[in-house]
């Protein structure tokens, strides 16, 4: 379940693919992809199946691990995207819309998409699919800033 195959990769730079069904009338599905190493995601492409635009809800997180990764209270999720206007999930069927993210991620950080699918008739599709770049890990984010 979730990641099915690597779309690009090269030294430096990986894009995931990370997809799933969500069972009608179903809220907090979690699939996830872990960061084999430090990393940055520059952004996230997502896309749902025609159809969708009323019921299915993604939230995009990055979920740090700091602490016993079998307790849950060790984990903090960070949207990705960051949210204006109070929303707190992507849905209106997003084409392969791109999100400009920015955010490090260390060894064994997360992206999870969080769904909900308030349909109680349809299962629905998504696909998430983060550019993750290599080259510098955390330092290249903090290197941009100064």
């Amino acid at each position: 379940m979730g990641i099915l195959s690597k779309l690009t990769t090269d030294e430096r730079r990986e894009t995931p693919h990370i997809q799933d069904e969500v069972p009608a009338d179903t809220t907090g599905h979690e699939v996830a992809w872990v960061a084999p190493a430090d990393c940055t995601v520059e952004q996230l492409s997502l896309w749902a199946v025609p159809g969708s635009e009323d019921a299915l809800q993604l939230r995009p997180v990055i979920r740090r691990i700091r602490g016993d990764p079998d307790n849950p209270e060790s984990a903090e999720d960070t949207d990705i995207p960051s949210y204006g206007g109070g929303e707190q999930f992507v849905t209106g069927e997003p084409d392969g819309d791109r999100y400009h993210v920015n955010a490090e991620m260390r060894k064994g950080d997360r992206i999870v998409i969080i769904t909900d699918n308030k349909s109680t008739d349809y299962a629905y599709r998504f696909r998430a699919l983060p550019t993750v770049d290599y080259l510098g890990g955390i330092r290249r984010v903090i290197g941009g800033v100064f």
